[in-house]
């Protein structure tokens, strides 16, 4: 049995690689704050929650996505990719661009706890494991 057969280990996976690819995301709309027509992008909760549906279960499994060949593939290893839609903040400038960046920061600081938040419990459940399986100590 491997530590990604538990499930909530998979799901703190899945909610760590949520967190990676919405901060990536955020940081994408920053650099495009001056982009004439540029809409900011987000990953939304509802598509998060959806994977984790997938997730959740015994025999649910995970997309394994290989980004080179050379790498090996593991069962449930692999990286989900979300469906990033629009999600034009509350103004728009003269150019077009609808990125706020204020608003932005309050994503990426969301999309920072959520990770740091997934990784402690995910520590801390490893933690238990390790303990669990080294015995009384004599």
């Amino acid at each position: 049995m491997s530590i990604d057969d538990l499930s909530v280990m998979r799901v703190l996976h899945q909610t760590m690689q949520y967190g990676t690819q919405r901060q990536s995301l955020i940081g994408e709309n920053v650099a495009h704050a001056n982009t004439p027509d540029f809409t900011p992008k987000d990953i939304t909760r509802s598509e998060f929650e959806r994977v984790l549906s997938n997730v959740g279960g015994p025999s649910a499994g995970v997309d394994v996505m290989r980004t080179h060949p050379m790498h090996i593939a593991g069962p449930d290893g692999g990286q989900r990719v979300y469906t990033a839609e629009a999600s034009p903040d509350s103004e728009t400038t003269i150019n077009g661009n609808s990125v706020v960046l204020e608003e932005q920061m309050v994503r990426q600081v969301e999309a920072r706890m959520t990770f740091e938040t997934a990784l402690t419990l995910y520590q801390k459940n490893l933690n238990m494991l390790r303990t669990a399986a080294r015995g009384p100590a004599g």
